[in-house]
C-alpha cells in the first residue's frame, strides 16, 4: 500500500467515526431520553440540532417525565399493587 492509498484510508475512517459521534449525538441520545420521558422524539430531535446536545440533555433532565408519562406510570404501580 503506498502512503496515499493509507491516508485515504484513514482519512475515510476518521470521517465515518466522526459521522457515528454525531448520529449518537444528534439523533439516537435525544431520541431515546425523550422516548423514555414520554416526550416528543422528533421535537427534541430538531431542538438538540440548534441548542447542541450538552443543553438538550440538561433541558431534558431538568424537565424529567411528561404529565402523561406519570400518569401512565402511577396507574401502571396502582394496577399491579
Amino acid at each position: 500500500m503506498n502512503e496515499d492509498t493509507l491516508s485515504a484510508t484513514l482519512s475515510l475512517i476518521l470521517l465515518l467515526v466522526v459521522l457515528t459521534v454525531l448520529l449518537c449525538l444528534y439523533i439516537l441520545l435525544p431520541a431515546k431520553m425523550a422516548k423514555k420521558r414520554g416526550r416528543s422524539t422528533i421535537g427534541w430531535i430538531a431542538l438538540f440540532w440548534v441548542i447542541s446536545p450538552l443543553w438538550g440533555t440538561i433541558a431534558l433532565l431538568v424537565l424529567g417525565d411528561s404529565k402523561k408519562k406519570l400518569k401512565q406510570d402511577l396507574s401502571k404501580y396502582l394496577h399491579d399493587n
